[in-house]
């Protein structure tokens, strides 16, 4: 069994290597040192930590949050059938063995596939679904796979990009949390503000709260989601067409909007992408207003209030919380930092204006505010490389905070934050303290003072928080517990400052 386990382990990291290659090739970033390579290989596979105190939330470290796998993962196949293998690899990687306990792969091509052509991968035949579909049914694919699914989650992502086994250990316990069916989703940060500028209220009896958000880059979900949009799909006498562009209707139509997290996917590239020009974003624009329609219809219609999926009451608006999966780690990163200006419009009276309002909402970003969207989101402060960085639109403000969520509560001690920044942020840290929390809403102080040293490769700052017990005085009854056991570890600026927040990398590591 040591032995298989073995040979397994070793096949997926050759294949990981292999995809690893693959995208540094295709971005340019190939390092021309064999020390530089090899750590950015660690980096990229997860397989042991590169800093020499050791990171919280290590794959090594993870506990599955099921007593048994319970994620069936559902992978698309069109034209890129190198990037399927690489992506299959990953999926049944040791990391993710108590995690995943099915790869489907749904082939749209004409071409068809056998567990002979997954040999490679290090999938065994029991973990492998090969469904050769007789005719491309696009996007509906995702959909019947992850309905015929005998899990209760999904984990679905399309050919052209690599989720890290970090992020979906993180989609999973995250999902778990959610008391209802709920959709996490993965996006680019283009993707994500996309999805920003097209939420939409709509006030009235019958109350519309929802946006648009592609599914493709990685999106974890209750398989009970699945099936009951394909039967409200079914419902509405969908037109072949329209269940092809079943995207387009997924988020729309739930009337909730989606929790959209920036992503750390490694893009794969390869093949003839779907939505190419002009001819694509009309077709995904005319689909997007067809499914409004849909929604305005089904909530002006009293007898559609038993139809699946569509939320009768949809959520109040949620204070404005960005999150990003991390990289090298199982770990969440949620801030309230403003990352667009304040006054983007989101009410509208009919849910059909939703193209027309991201419009509006685009052409009042100056390019600043874009930029720094585009190019420095949050996901950068814990992507695990400190060339990046996250930077605000604005100056830093009191109560602007960064969470890391750990995802499950631990017995936690001598621990510490650490903050990679430029020498002209320190001051936001230093005015900043830090506190931890096991539920999210009671927190508890455990650090005021930072202390910063000098990188000498980089020149940044590496500024640390260490913690500090809690007073019994302040936590009475339940200080042994609030000292020890926890999730939440908050960074919370006390008073304003003139410089906007700018981290290079921000995580918890053991002392």
């Amino acid at each position: 069994m040591h032995s298989e386990f073995v040979r397994r382990l070793a096949v997926w990291l050759v294949a990981a290597l292999i995809a690893w290659g693959a995208s540094l090739w295709a971005s340019g970033e190939l390092e021309g040192n064999l020390r530089g390579l090899r750590l950015r290989v660690l980096q990229y596979v997860s397989f042991e930590p590169v800093r020499p105190s050791r990171r919280v939330g290590l794959l090594g470290d993870i506990v599955p949050v099921a007593a048994e796998a319970d994620v069936t993962a559902v992978v698309l196949n069109w034209s890129r059938f190198p990037n399927v293998l690489k992506i299959a690899s990953t999926l049944c990687s040791p990391s993710l063995d108590g995690l995943i306990a099915e790869v489907f792969i749904w082939n749209n091509s004409p071409t068809p596939i056998s567990y002979n052509d997954f040999v490679g991968t290090g999938c065994p035949q029991s973990k492998l679904r090969i469904h050769n579909s007789s005719a491309n049914v696009y996007f509906q694919a995702r959909f019947l796979g992850c309905a015929q699914a005998t899990t209760q989650y999904c984990f679905i992502q399309d050919d052209d990009y690599l989720v890290v086994p970090e992020v979906v250990h993180a989609l999973r316990a995250r999902i778990h949390d959610v008391p209802r069916p709920h959709t996490i989703h993965l996006l680019p940060p283009h993707e994500h503000l996309t999805s920003t500028l097209r939420e939409i209220r709509v006030a009235g009896l019958a109350p519309i709260h929802t946006s648009f958000a592609w599914l493709g880059h990685g999106a974890m979900l209750h398989r009970s989601e699945a099936a009951d949009f394909m039967d409200l799909m079914r419902s509405l006498n969908a037109s072949d067409a329209e269940l092809k562009m079943a995207d387009n209707y997924y988020t729309i139509l739930s009337n909730r909007p989606p929790e959209i997290w920036f992503d750390q996917g490694v893009e794969l590239g390869g093949g003839q992408p779907f939505t190419v020009g002009e001819a694509g974003e009309d077709r995904n624009n005319r689909h997007i207003l067809r499914a409004t329609e849909y929604l305005t219809a089904l909530r002006r219609d009293s007898g559609a209030q038993y139809l699946p999926y569509v939320s009768r009451d949809p959520e109040p608006a949620e204070t404005s919380v960005a999150r990003a999966a991390c990289r090298g780690a199982r770990c969440l990163l949620e801030t309230n930092i403003a990352l667009l200006p304040g006054d983007l419009e989101h009410i509208c009276t009919a849910p059909s204006d939703m193209l027309e309002m991201a419009k509006r909402n685009r052409a009042r970003l100056n390019d600043d505010a874009a930029q720094l969207y585009l190019h420095h989101p949050p996901s950068h402060a814990v992507d695990d490389r400190a060339e990046t960085f996250f930077q605000s639109f604005n100056h830093a403000a009191a109560g602007d905070y960064l969470i890391i969520d750990t995802l499950r509560p631990g017995e936690f001690s001598s621990l510490r934050m650490v903050a990679l920044v430029d020498s002209g942020h320190q001051a936001i840290l230093k005015a900043s303290e830090l506190e931890t929390s096991v539920d999210g809403l009671t927190w508890y102080p455990r650090a005021q003072s930072v202390a910063c040293t000098t990188r000498q490769r980089t020149k940044l700052q590496r500024c640390s928080f260490d913690f500090f017990p809690i007073p019994p005085s302040d936590t009475q009854v339940s200080a042994p517990r609030a000292n020890d056991r926890w999730r939440f570890v908050r960074l919370r600026l006390r008073e304003d400052q003139y410089i906007p927040w700018k981290i290079y990398e921000i995580f918890l590591e053991f002392v």
